[in-house]
């Protein structure tokens, strides 16, 4: 076992419930999403080369309708089956070749839907080679009640690459009055280079914290991390009524850690977009179209 796989080991919570039948087995049709893509650069233009995907996993095709970058292709996920329930298991495999540029993201929330046997999970492996730049904001997770979810990202670097990765975490339905009712919800984000760790970010929520959600989210309701590594990354105009943010480097100046609260999903969606448009023109000095899907 190489040192990314042994920082990648799950809370020992979900040892527990891997040994729990599920109704249809792990692993069954239907259970095991994979989306294997795999982007290459000619001249102006990134094209999605490789593009395998077994159901829930489900893409729409690269789209080009950026006007002011016409060459970047945005990818959209889709699940035909609505979320995510007892036994599901994702894995993602993103590959950038050198130079190539890509964004990605959902068509909906990831909706995180109760789970009385075994868990969840979705593990992504994303290859960055020289000169790539990825654009990766999946939208949020909703953890329902009694909910288990297991997510790994590693970003594996290749060479001399950038990229912004962003995710929300809304614990329950909070507008039905259901608020911190999961079992657990855990996520580790790695960045390595010659199995070398260049940040490592964990956390994990259980039900059994709701007493103190509080002060875990400084009395707020939704969570925002983001992931801006590149030597071009700064904090500079990323302030917005109604959201609490705050800004640490990461090791080596290779760039910023993001973490920002909100009682308004809104706008913390706005702000994870503002993120969005600054690490564009700090990368590229070119705006950024309307996202539909928003």
């Amino acid at each position: 076992m190489n040192l990314i796989e042994q920082i990648s080991e799950p809370p020992s919570i979900f040892s527990k419930y891997g040994s729990e039948p599920t109704r249809v087995p792990v692993g069954t049709a239907g259970k095991e999403g994979i989306a294997y893509l795999t982007f290459d650069r000619f001249g102006e233009k990134t094209y999605l080369t490789e593009n395998f995907n077994r159901l829930p996993a489900k893409i729409l095709g690269a789209l080009y309708y950026d006007q002011y970058n016409p060459g970047i292709p945005y990818i959209l996920f889709s699940n035909p089956t609505g979320g995510i329930v007892q036994g599901d298991r994702y894995t993602y495999r993103f590959t950038l070749n050198a130079g190539a540029e890509a964004f990605i993201t959902d068509i909906t929330a990831t909706k995180l839907y109760r789970m009385d046997l075994n868990y969840a999970s979705r593990n992504t492996d994303i290859f960055l080679y020289d000169g790539a730049r990825l654009e990766f904001l999946p939208r949020e997770n909703i953890a329902f009640k009694g909910s288990r979810w297991l997510q790994r990202t590693v970003v594996h670097l290749k060479g001399n690459a950038t990229f912004l990765y962003s995710e929300v975490f809304v614990p329950g339905r909070v507008a039905m009055g259901e608020f911190w009712d999961f079992d657990v919800f855990s996520t580790k984000f790695i960045v390595e280079r010659d199995n070398r760790v260049l940040l490592m970010d964990a956390s994990t929520f259980y039900g059994s914290d709701k007493g103190v959600c509080d002060v875990l989210f400084a009395g707020k309701k939704y969570l925002l991390n983001a992931y801006w590594f590149s030597s071009n990354a700064s904090k500079e105009g990323l302030v917005l009524d109604g959201v609490i943010e705050g800004f640490s480097s990461m090791p080596y100046g290779n760039g910023l850690v993001i973490r920002a609260l909100s009682d308004d999903l809104d706008q913390l969606k706005k702000f994870q977009l503002n993120i969005w448009k600054n690490f564009r023109m700090r990368e590229t000095n070119k705006e950024v179209p309307f996202l539909r899907m928003y």
